[in-house]
């Protein structure tokens, strides 16, 4: 029996391509300097049959009739906004084990935190982990369970690899309670591996940055330090506990830096070489994301305000002694940046809105796309063909970044094209679209 309604189907495409042309003209005449009124553009008309058009992606995957459901219904995910906004969850890109498996991780915060590999293939899921994290250079993956937090090396699809660390919970409580006898803090955490928000091994798996909602530590030489919010501080203010909003980590690939902050910070970045700590003021009004450059001499910190942000590039070399220097380059002024990676043409920044933005070094943009949800984790294949994109719909979209033409479905200034989909929905078993 086909899963297939063709008046559905034939409905969705012909409203896909014509809400997509619409906004694309709209786009394209701001950027050529025309000022379009907004009422031009009407409701995208998909999200009435949204219901009917997912239970055919169930049915499809059930019947593995993959290849014929990207072509007769092109995968979206602003039509589903409003129906499903209760099954949607964020899921953030841990990295790719290779040119076409990826590793994500959904059900933060929650009991049913889970990690996942995916390829064109199958969705494999690891109830046994809530969170994954990768290493800078790709090399390290950590797995955090109720226990600890295993560091493999190359794991293949099945997370088995050759384990170069182990960190106990119990270990990793008892050493923050040491420093912070007398603050709530992870170390009070019943279930720790549900506060996870990142988790980057480094120093071939010997040293983990740890980013939790209860802070930022680093572990290494068998000792955890509290990096964020700082002890000292936490004392001087007297606070009550560790807690942190918008908390956010990253590691340059030769180990020697970390950049991190949160809402109440300013853009932090520690040198590990001189053990020195700079405190550097946002254009905008809360720090929010971080990135190095692959040459490790630059990074760029993003501070948000409500949907919008400023993204500023900092010269490492230029730190020392010009903590309040005020004009470092400004590379973008639009997005509140939640990830980022980088490609040979320049910075790919994810925001608030659903858009990639990718802006080359003179901080001019070069391309856009847009997801379709809030983007929250970003991955770049090792070949950098792929890009994996993680968002708050519970969505893993795969997008080719050598592709000659954008398809007709999308929205962009680009010639990105989406070839693969995974839906990871609350209630709903992983689906390949």
């Amino acid at each position: 029996m086909s899963w297939l309604n063709e008046q559905i189907a034939e409905r969705w495409r012909k409203e896909g391509r014509r809400y997509a042309q619409s906004v694309n003209d709209f786009v394209r005449r701001g950027m050529a300097g025309e000022e379009p009124d907004e009422s031009e553009l009407t409701d995208d008309g998909r999200g009435e049959i949204s219901a009917q058009v997912w239970d055919m992606v169930k049915k499809a995957n059930e019947q593995n009739d993959l290849q014929r459901l990207r072509t007769e219904l092109p995968a979206a995910t602003w039509p589903f906004s409003e129906t499903f906004q209760s099954s949607m969850q964020a899921v953030r890109i841990a990295g790719y084990l290779n040119n076409s498996t990826v590793v994500f991780n959904s059900g933060f915060h929650t009991d049913q935190g889970c990690v996942y590999t995916a390829n064109s293939e199958q969705v494999l899921s690891f109830p046994q982990y809530q969170f994954a994290g990768q290493s800078p250079d790709a090399a390290q993956y950590a797995l955090a369970g109720s226990e600890g937090i295993r560091v493999i090396t190359h794991p293949d699809r099945h997370l088995e690899g050759k384990e170069v660390a182990t960190f106990r919970w119990e270990d990793i409580q008892s050493a923050i309670h040491q420093v912070l006898p007398r603050i709530e803090s992870l170390a009070d955490c019943e279930y720790p591996e549900r506060t996870l928000e990142g988790l980057i091994p480094f120093n071939e798996g010997q040293a983990l940055i740890i980013l939790s909602t209860y802070g930022i530590y680093l572990v290494e030489h068998g000792k955890v330090s509290p990096i964020h919010p700082d002890p000292a501080e936490v004392e001087e203010h007297e606070l009550e506990d560790t807690q942190i909003s918008m908390g956010h980590a990253t590691v340059s690939l030769d180990g020697r830096w970390i950049a991190f902050g949160s809402q109440v910070s300013d853009h932090m970045l520690l040198d590990r070489e001189r053990h020195h700590t700079y405190s550097l003021y946002p254009e905008s009004s809360y720090p929010h994301h971080a990135l190095f450059s692959g040459d490790s001499r630059k990074v760029w910190f993003n501070a948000c305000h409500f949907y919008n942000g400023v993204t500023m590039q900092v010269e490492l070399s230029e730190v020392e002694g010009n903590e309040s220097r005020e004009d470092w380059p400004i590379m973008d002024e639009i997005a509140r940046v939640y990830a980022s990676v980088e490609i040979p043409e320049g910075m790919v920044l994810g925001d608030a809105y659903g858009y990639l933005k990718c802006i080359d070094k003179k901080g001019q943009e070069v391309w856009r796309h847009f997801v379709g949800s809030t983007i929250y984790s970003l991955a770049l294949s090792p070949d950098q063909s792929r890009l994996a994109v993680g968002t708050f719909g519970g969505m893993v979209h795969i997008l080719d970044l050598h592709a000659e033409q954008m398809d007709d479905y999308s929205i962009g200034t680009g010639s990105l094209r989406e070839v693969e989909r995974f839906v990871v929905w609350r209630g709903e078993q992983p689906l390949r679209w």
